[in-house]
């Protein structure tokens, strides 16, 4: 069983990240990785940050559930 969380960024944005100019550059693709891991470092190191997406406080459901990486580890060792 892999441990790959779909929708990764989402996860990210709602269950991580966090405080002023905090963002996400999502990677569909191996080949972009040294592309938005060079452009998250120069947004940050010249202060820039991408506009802050909202996300209503009280939404119909979560996107993603953020205790998704433990429930996938419980059902990777059985338990």
């Amino acid at each position: 069983m892999s441990m790959d969380i779909e929708n990764l960024d989402i996860y990210y944005e709602d269950c991580v990240i966090g405080g002023p100019g905090a963002f996400v550059i999502p990677v569909k693709e191996r080949e972009k990785f040294t592309e938005a891991i060079r452009t998250k470092l120069v947004q940050e190191v010249a202060g820039r940050t991408q506009t802050p997406r909202l996300t209503p406080a009280a939404a119909d459901a979560p996107r993603i559930s953020c205790t998704i990486g433990e429930r996938l580890w419980q059902e990777r060792s059985g338990n």
